[in-house]
């Protein structure tokens, strides 16, 4: 049996998994600060009790089962900032790949070392990432920036607190700002523009598929686990729910309907994105490849319109259905937490169009996910010129639930959809890694692709075929959009 853990911006799960079987998932939320400053912030130490408690709620009924846990690996949100001291003490609250708050700091960092981070790293490098934050601690708050000692992401933050190694691996790594995707190592000249204290300690750069390491003696009696439960090394969100959905070859993409929503595929050569800045050209948590878009606002959005209504989820579907495709030219840029696709941190979002005829909640609804589906399906433009290829997705997150959404995203991209038997990709890619490190643990040796093609299995009766006269219509839509959308950044959101 192994546990996969997803430390999502919303919440922790757990999964328990036993070879191809999901036997239990558990949940436990995140609080989150925030206010209109674009901040968005988490307590670290929510993250581990969260851990701690989805492994507690997962196992309940599957007591007997811990006996047979070999192994753990952990997906985490990406970018995050988090602090430690020479204590091991956490420094300040994690600012999270969605605080907008240091844009300028990014930009003034970049005129002021006259580099490209780009042409350094093999990676366009937006507000999102960690260097931006970290930035933004030195100006804001230097003495929080004068006690660094160790920096993490959300996933080594927690793999640290499970095994006591203090490293990175080069998938969530390659989101931080200062690592080298060609190389798959970190900047250190890079890293001495930021003037860190001299008490900061450079972690160690691990592969993929090898053992992290195994539970310390603390964690094993907390958890009631074996000392021999090895750990892997774990990757970001993207990343893992690349190898839960077994994108782990070139020909597939995924997307992903969360709180963000990403677009991604795997590569084996690392792919050029000096063109693209909208393309964030990722390594994966295989030792490959993961170019990924990216939007701000995607279930997000779709909430906030069913709240201000007063409806829920279980009225998405209907309202959605009810209204007409271009939903009677009423448009929504629901850029309500900025852009990153366009990269346009403090854009603000608009309702254009607006009559007494088309002024209904079925109408909001539709367009908001019609310009959610546009935003996305810009990205996906972006990788295929880029050069990735693919024929098909598959799609996961929250947003997947919905099959008239699915219907859209394929008529709009015009691409077939499948969805994995197990909607929780990130846990379940955790789990497969750890199984991949245990097997990979000795003399014997197993690609990622074979343990793929293996466990992951898709919802035949969930696969969704492009309708081509609603394709027709969607790509005139979807050009005028794309129009709209760059005339509105350009006039009020100058960079």
């Amino acid at each position: 049996m192994y546990i996969g853990i997803d430390c999502g911006t919303q919440g922790t799960k757990a999964v328990l998994w036993d070879e191809g079987h999901v036997l239990n998932t558990a949940y436990t939320p995140h609080k989150l600060a925030q206010d209109s400053t674009g901040k968005r912030e988490q307590a670290p130490q929510d993250w581990l009790d969260a851990m701690y408690n989805s492994i507690k709620l997962a196992f309940k009924g599957f007591e007997n089962g811990k006996r047979s846990v070999k192994g753990i690996g952990i997906s985490g949100q990406q970018h995050g900032l988090v602090l430690l001291d020479k204590n091991d003490q956490i420094i300040c609250d994690a600012l999270l790949w969605c605080d907008t708050r240091p844009e300028n700091e990014l930009k003034e960092f970049e005129r002021f070392h006259n580099t490209e981070i780009n042409e350094r790293l093999g990676i366009q490098v937006p507000v999102a990432f960690t260097i931006a934050k970290l930035l933004w601690v030195k100006r804001i708050n230097p003495s929080a920036f004068s006690r660094i000692h160790k920096i993490m992401l959300p996933h080594d933050y927690l793999n640290y607190c499970l095994t006591g190694r203090y490293a990175i691996e080069s998938g969530d790594a390659s989101g931080t700002g200062w690592f080298n995707t060609h190389t798959k190592s970190i900047d250190h000249e890079l890293l001495s523009y930021l003037d860190l204290p001299t008490s900061y300690q450079t972690p160690e750069v691990v592969s993929s598929e090898a053992v992290f390491g195994t539970l310390m003696p603390n964690i094993c009696a907390r958890l009631g686990l074996s000392p021999s439960v090895i750990v892997s090394s774990g990757g970001g969100d993207n990343m893992m729910a690349a190898i839960g959905t077994g994108n782990v070859d070139q020909g597939m993409l995924t997307v992903s309907l969360g709180t963000s929503g990403t677009a991604f595929a795997h590569t084996h050569n690392q792919v050029d994105s000096r063109r693209f800045p909208d393309l964030n050209a990722f390594c994966s948590s295989t030792n490959g490849y993961l170019p990924l878009v990216s939007t701000m606002n995607v279930t997000t959005a779709n909430n906030q319109i069913l709240n201000l209504m007063g409806k829920g989820i279980s009225d998405f579907d209907t309202l959605l259905d009810s209204a007409p495709i271009g939903s009677q030219d009423l448009l929504s840029l629901p850029f309500y937490n900025g852009a990153r696709l366009p990269n346009v941190p403090s854009a603000k979002g608009a309702l254009l169009n607006i009559s007494a005829s088309n002024l209904t909640q079925q109408n909001l609804v539709r367009s908001t996910v019609e310009g959610v589906t546009y935003n996305l399906a810009r990205g996906i433009d972006v990788l295929k010129q880029s050069g990735v290829e693919f024929n098909r997705a598959c799609v996961i997150g929250g947003g997947a639930n919905s099959r008239v959404w699915r219907q859209m995203i394929s008529d709009v991209t015009n691409l077939e959809l499948i969805t994995p038997l197990s909607t929780e990709a990130a846990a379940i890619g955790g789990a497969l890694q750890a199984y991949w490190a245990k097997e990979n643990d000795g003399s014997n040796k197993i690609d990622i692709s074979t343990v793929c093609e293996k466990f992951v299995e898709f919802d035949e009766s969930k696969t969704i075929r492009p309708n081509q006269n609603n394709h027709i219509q969607y790509k005139a839509l979807s050009t005028q959009y794309n129009r709209l959308v760059d005339n509105y950044i350009d006039t009020n959101f100058p960079s």
